[in-house]
């Protein structure tokens, strides 16, 4: 029997009358929407929406972002570990060791034209750190909107309602070695790789490389509209949710303030620490409230 800690926590867990379906779905998708324009509005304080990167380092980046996406699972295989996901300490430890390896090569790198200067995204901007806890939370109610709404729409369309693998996995062992490589790899590295991955080059490469698109700014410049649509398509794509599970809408939801909180800070950090807030919460309910 589900308690009030699950429903909340799990919201897709909350039985609706089966003609209450479509109307469940619509309050709460517009909740989530109209919740999710407000942190667009906070967020915009922090400045115009743009690249963070230079040219050079656009045109660098997608390469890098290649590498840091697929080589740590050749790397994975070649240690002998189970696939997809391997022993999440070994996992985590080399997808941390390629995204900084990343970072710092694209951050670094010597062939820049002239005097390009390097960009804005590796930057840590300390007004925008400090807030993004209070972001992470306003937008936390959110997320449970979008995962009811997700489920709604699930029995609307009679489709099967299917748990991530990645989950299943993860509550599969509960001794504290296991916990704390979930840990490692969740919170550390997921975020690292995948905000270099899919917001810094993804979007912000996108957008950098599209500027002769257009000139005007923020988002009403055609290119960073084209880059967001791209990031986060791939960003849910890649977390294999093609099956039917209520990670569907979270998790665009999540990629739209993750690619709006880097492009309003032109900064890779607030990014990955709100990614890894998120995460911690996931690995943490799993493991110990659920």
């Amino acid at each position: 029997m589900a308690s009030i800690t699950d429903y909340l926590l799990e919201p897709d867990r909350i039985q609706v009358a089966s003609g209450l379906h479509g109307v469940a779905f619509a309050l709460s998708l517009l909740g989530a929407v109209g919740g999710a324009y407000g942190l667009y509005l906070l967020l915009r304080r922090f400045g115009v929406a743009g690249s963070g990167l230079s040219r050079s380092e656009a045109v660098l980046g997608f390469p890098l972002a290649l590498a840091c996406f697929v080589l740590p699972s050749v790397v994975i295989m070649a240690l002998g570990q189970p696939m997809p996901l391997g022993d999440p300490l070994i996992t985590g430890g080399v997808q941390a060791g390629f995204a900084l390896t990343a970072i710092f090569v694209l951050a670094n790198h010597p062939w820049r034209p002239g005097d390009e200067p390097r960009g804005e995204w590796i930057s840590a901007p300390r007004s925008a750190l400090k807030w993004v806890p209070l972001l992470w939370l306003l937008a936390f109610p959110l997320m449970q909107l979008a995962s009811f709404s997700s489920a709604q729409l699930h029995y609307l369309l009679d489709a099967p309602i299917v748990q991530q693998d990645v989950l299943k996995l993860l509550r599969s062992r509960s001794d504290l070695l296991w916990i704390a490589a979930w840990y490692i790899m969740a919170v550390v590295a997921a975020p690292l790789m995948e905000e270099f991955v899919f917001r810094v080059v993804l979007f912000g490469g996108t957008r950098r490389l599209l500027t002769p698109l257009g000139s005007s700014g923020g988002w009403r410049h055609p290119g960073a509209i084209i880059a967001l649509l791209f990031s986060v398509s791939a960003f849910v794509a890649a977390h294999n949710v093609w099956q039917w599970t209520v990670g569907i809408l979270p998790l665009t939801l999540l990629s739209l303030i993750l690619t709006a909180l880097y492009a309003h800070t032109r900064s890779i950090w607030p990014g990955v620490l709100y990614h890894a807030l998120h995460n911690a919460f996931v690995v943490t309910m799993q493991f110990f409230v659920l």
